[in-house]
């Protein structure tokens, strides 16, 4: 194998490294993330997972005495909405920069685009380089 090749083949293979640890990185602190949300002034709590799993539910005492039952599950739904939302924009706080914007609104046809007859804009876009 010519010599510029095989350097060329290494750069890319350290390259290559340094993204798969990258994104390994990404992933440890996704699945770290989590949040709370609040609802009824504070009396109901809900804590959600990285995927939007509720790992937690707390009510203040005083919710008894002051919502009706459909009340209480309104409250719980709004909290729990919350939660979900505020992981996801932690979501995409940590994925910023690493995914392309239009994959964290959840377009992923813009990942791997169908109609490439415009490739110098698809590598610009993905930071690729040559021909």
């Amino acid at each position: 194998m010519r010599e510029e090749w095989q350097a060329h083949i290494d750069e890319l293979l350290e390259r290559y490294k340094e993204q798969r640890q990258q994104l390994q990185d990404m992933q440890a602190k996704v699945a770290a993330l989590g949040a709370t949300g609040e609802a009824a002034d504070g009396m109901v709590k809900v804590t959600v997972g990285a995927q939007g799993e509720l790992t937690k539910v707390e009510f203040d005492p005083r919710v008894y005495r002051k919502l009706a039952s459909q009340e209480l599950a309104e409250a719980v739904l709004e909290a729990s909405q919350d939660a979900v939302r505020q992981v996801g924009e932690q979501r995409r706080e940590v994925m910023a920069g690493a995914v392309p914007e239009e994959v964290l609104d959840g377009d992923y046809e813009k990942l791997l685009p169908a109609d490439l007859t415009d490739i110098e804009a698809v590598k610009a876009r993905y930071g690729l380089r040559g021909k």
